[in-house]
């Protein structure tokens, strides 16, 4: 295998095992907070949102921690920090402490991925797809298995669900020690100039996948647990199987968009998986079959989404402090997409508001197709006029 080839699928495996505890909350919501705490779904969602509160406020210390430790260096001390806070939350704490646990969490998480993502922007730029397309393979895939993990765990362990997140930490610090050597910058070379593209519209990209895929994990889960009385461990694999063809297909969309482009790939991606995630609106009038074929629908053109994400952030070529950027708005968007949802929900507990979680997926479904036509018509712009200079 050549270097670059190792390095990349080193990198990837890392943010694999990375990704894997993220998931394991959402599912085990339930059971793990709101059983456990006797909280509403709505204090549920401000338990997830606090992880994404801890990646926003975590960006300012991404340059300091790069200049002074190395990548490996500062992988593995996150890392410990991350399992040490899930030990924690797996312990009689109160609601109150276990928020302020879940900010840590975030926010080591968000460290590690915006070093790792940030170190694939070093290589030919003309193969970024064979690079990130990999990657988001690695994310998808911790995160699928994850949830059909958390499923599986919901409900005989549920608060023990956080000590497999911790173990899962540790074992990333322990990669990340062993595989330093690997983890080092490496040249960039290109055979033809490459054309820069803005970042501000690759940060609304970001903001609106995670708002979205928010709305889909927490308030989805909750829906379909909550109101279709589904048992978590058919909604943990149905979500599994949706983020598992994600992932299968963002190798292909990566390599497909060295060969045509990130923007046009992206612009297919955002339209089928807006309109798959709009008719989960009908999702309790319809036999479960449909139900799993628009998931299904959702994962063939969501693995589009993140790897033409990556390509056109990392023209910029501003390594882990641009990643930390476009994660840190794809935390954002979490935020606000949990937040959202979580008023919305709680409106519906003061108020009789029928249809709520109508009205969530056919809102969201909306404002994600026009953010990211703003988005791409920003982008398309600024690449015309570089193209005719």
């Amino acid at each position: 295998m050549k270097p670059a080839a190792q390095r990349t699928l080193v990198i990837s495996l890392l943010i694999a095992i990375g990704a894997f505890p993220d998931a394991l909350v959402p599912i085990a919501l339930k059971s793990a907070v709101v059983d456990r705490w006797g909280v509403s779904l709505a204090d549920a969602h401000w338990f997830a949102a606090a992880a994404l509160l801890g990646a926003l406020l975590s960006l300012p210390a991404l340059r300091p921690l790069m200049r002074h430790w190395s990548a490996a260096k500062t992988i593995g001390a996150v890392s410990v920090a991350n399992a040490l806070a899930l030990f924690a939350l797996a312990s009689p704490v109160s609601f109150q402490a276990a928020m302020g646990l879940r900010v840590i969490t975030g926010a080591m998480d968000m460290i590690t991925l915006a070093i790792l993502l940030g170190l694939l922007e070093r290589g030919n730029p003309d193969r970024a797809g064979h690079r990130y397309g990999p990657a988001t393979l690695a994310i998808m895939l911790g995160l699928g298995c994850g949830f059909v993990v958390g499923g599986q765990l919901a409900a005989s362990m549920s608060e023990g669900v956080f000590y497999v997140g911790a173990v899962f930490s540790l074992l990333l610090a322990v990669a990340a020690g062993g595989s330093r050597g690997l983890l080092q910058g490496v040249s960039s070379k290109s055979e033809t100039p490459v054309v820069q593209s803005r970042y501000w519209p690759t940060l609304c990209f970001s903001f609106s996948d995670r708002a979205l895929s928010a709305v889909l994990t927490i308030t989805g889960s909750l829906y379909f647990i909550g109101e279709m009385d589904l048992q978590p461990e058919l909604v943990g694999g149905a979500l599994g199987l949706t983020l598992l063809a994600i992932s299968l297909g963002a190798w292909p969309a990566g390599v497909l968009a060295d060969r045509i482009g990130p923007l046009p790939v992206r612009i297919v991606s955002v339209i089928g998986y807006a309109s798959a995630f709009s008719l989960l609106a009908v999702a309790s009038w319809v036999p479960h079959w449909i139900v799993l074929v628009l998931l299904g629908t959702l994962g063939i053109f969501g693995a589009g989404l993140a790897p033409s994400m990556y390509m056109l952030a990392a023209q910029r070529q501003r390594g882990a402090v641009g990643m930390g950027g476009v994660q840190a708005a794809g935390s954002a968007g979490y935020l606000c997409g949990v937040l959202s949802a979580g008023i919305l929900l709680s409106l519906r507990e003061t108020i009789s508001l029928p249809g709520i979680f109508q009205m969530i997926f056919l809102g969201f479904a909306t404002a994600y197709l026009l953010l990211n036509l703003l988005a791409v018509a920003g982008m398309a712009g600024w690449r015309s006029r570089r193209l005719a200079i």
